[in-house]
Order: C-alpha cells, then sequence, then structure tokens
C-alpha cells in the first residue's frame, strides 16, 4: 500500500472519521494523484504530489488562514511524504458554466482571485520561502534561454531545427517585453499556472479556488491571459463577445489604482503574447521530472506553446 494512503488512514481514524469504502483514485498523473475517501463525516481528499510540487499544501495553508472564503482549507498535511488532506469543497465550476455559462459568476471569480493577488504583492518573499519558483521578469529571459538551449528537449518534442533557431533569435525580444512589463505599476505576485473554471469549486457558500500546485511567483495578468485562453477553448468565448470582455473587465478593475484603464490593457497584450512561455516553463518542469515514457501522454504541448508564442510575437 503507498505510504501517503496508510498516513491518511492512520490520521481519519485517530481524528474519529469512520471510512466508509476502499479510497477512491479519481486523478493520476505521472507527478500528482488525487484519492477521496467517503467517511461518516462526508467526502475527504487525499493528494499526493512529487516533491517539485510538494510546497502546495504549505501554501495552501498559508492561503486559507488569510483568505479563508476562497481557499479550500488543509485538514493535515505530511511533507516528508509529500501529502495532503482536504474537505470536500463542492463541484468544479466548469460543470455549471457548461450547463449554463453565467458571465455574472465568473466575473466574481475573477475579483476575487484579482484581490487575492494584489493583497499578497507586498508578501512575495514569504512566498518564496514556502518554496515557490521564481518566474518574475528580471530573470524570466534568463528561463526562456534556457529553455530554448534545451534543444534534446525541444527536438523531442517535435520543433524542427529551424523552429528552434526561430526561437533562440528572440532572447532580446523576450528582455525587451519584460523590461516592459515590469515598467508599469501592476506588481508581481503570486500566480496560481493554471488558473481556469475546472480547478474552481462551487458549494453553496461561494468559490473556492483550488490546486495550487502549480503556482509561482510572476505576472498576474498571466493568470488572466491563461483563463481567457482556456474561456475560449471551453466555452466558445472569443475575444469580441461580451462574455469575454466582462470577465477581462472583471478582473482588470482590480488594477484601476495601479494604472490606468489604458495601460491596463497594454500590460494584459504583452501577458498574452508571453503566457505560452510560462506555459511551457511549466510542462518544461514536467518533462525534466518524469521519465519519456510518463512524460509521453505530454509530448508535444511545449512545442505547442512555443509555435504560438512564435506566431503571436509575429
Amino acid at each position: 500500500m503507498e505510504p501517503e494512503i496508510t498516513w491518511a488512514e492512520e490520521w481519519l481514524a485517530a481524528h474519529i472519521y469512520r471510512v466508509l469504502a476502499a479510497p477512491e483514485l479519481i486523478r493520476a498523473v505521472p507527478w500528482s494523484k488525487i484519492y477521496r475517501f467517503k467517511t461518516d463525516r462526508g467526502s475527504v481528499y487525499l493528494k499526493w504530489s512529487a516533491p517539485a510540487y510538494a510546497r502546495e499544501a504549505a501554501l495552501m495553508a498559508h492561503l486559507a488562514e488569510r483568505f479563508p472564503a476562497e481557499i479550500l482549507p488543509v485538514l493535515a498535511a505530511n511533507h516528508d511524504i509529500g501529502a495532503f488532506l482536504m474537505p470536500d469543497g463542492g463541484e468544479p465550476l466548469r460543470m455549471r458554466l457548461k450547463e449554463s455559462y453565467d458571465p455574472q459568476i465568473v466575473g466574481k471569480l475573477l475579483r476575487q482571485y484579482a484581490s487575492i493577488q494584489r493583497i499578497l504583492s507586498p508578501q512575495v518573499d514569504s512566498l518564496l520561502a514556502l518554496g515557490l519558483d521564481d518566474w518574475r521578469m528580471a530573470v524570466f529571459p534568463d528561463l526562456y534561454d534556457d529553455l530554448v538551449r534545451d534543444e534534446a528537449l525541444l527536438r523531442r518534442e517535435g520543433l524542427s531545427v529551424a523552429e528552434i533557431e526561430k526561437l533562440q533569435a528572440r532572447g532580446e525580444d523576450i528582455r525587451r517585453l519584460c523590461r516592459t512589463l515590469a515598467g508599469f505599476k501592476v506588481p508581481e505576485t503570486l500566480e496560481h499556472c493554471d488558473f481556469h473554471d475546472n480547478n474552481v469549486l462551487l458549494n453553496a457558500n461561494g468559490l473556492l479556488i483550488n490546486d495550487w500546485g502549480d503556482a509561482v511567483i510572476s505576472h498576474p495578468f498571466f493568470s488572466l491571459a491563461g483563463f481567457l485562453d482556456s474561456a475560449a477553448r471551453n466555452h466558445d468565448l472569443n475575444a469580441e463577445s461580451p462574455e469575454y470582455k466582462h470577465l477581462k473587465d472583471a478582473y482588470l478593475e482590480v488594477w484601476r489604482d495601479d494604472e490606468s484603464p489604458e495601460n491596463l490593457g497594454r500590460v494584459l497584450g504583452i501577458a498574452k503574447v508571453l503566457r505560452p512561455i510560462e506555459f511551457a516553463f511549466n510542462f518544461s518542469r514536467v518533462a525534466r521530472m518524469t521519465t519519456k515514457k510518463e512524460f509521453e501522454p505530454y509530448r508535444g504541448y511545449i512545442a505547442e506553446a512555443l509555435r504560438r508564442f512564435l506566431s503571436n510575437a509575429s
């Protein structure tokens, strides 16, 4: 039996939870697993993460202490084995939105999330101390250079020699864009790195932002760029639709004390150009911590993102 299962069962028994059935594996990827325990006090979820992502429990506990209405609490954590327990937080918001897309609910979510980012912006050092990766604009270009020089990885992803050379030639463009972003007054802060409606839970009390294992310190508008991409893919929203504009405005209004609406639009435009690179950074972490066989189902994601960058930046 996996050590995280043994630990979870022992913790539940010690805290007077009666387990009603064998744990159910509901999600499994090479870097993470989630189990559901049905108990006499409701469902309890066990999450195990590989070492590169195991800081999630500490981050969630840190966030839940400050934002208890928006973050699922951590019932218990075992940092030695990278596991933690959570209560049932509700159903994924995407399930509800697939039935009927409600931009008011999603706008509320985006304002809540942006408020968390803005409040935490002066606390970057404490977040980095929890083990989060630093992808701020000062280091982002160097991370880009490291990625595009990893020719073995990029060839394995399916990029051609010509594509790799184009990417390697864009280093100065990346530096210019990062300097421009850093020159605006929107502060760097916590960035979920996988923020979309399937990582948000809906219950009778409201919305809970979940699944923080990918989180980094970077530019906050990457979150909005990724969220809008996901909304376009999963809900057929496009940049000209009223719903899309409502979501964008709901997020940006939180930052209007920092910059004018015109400048916020410019910042988002740059973030949209750079967001595919951040996505590639995220999956390169996975590629470097898994075997080729384990990574095979995800092969091509990095190449697709980098091609999208080349297309958007041209």
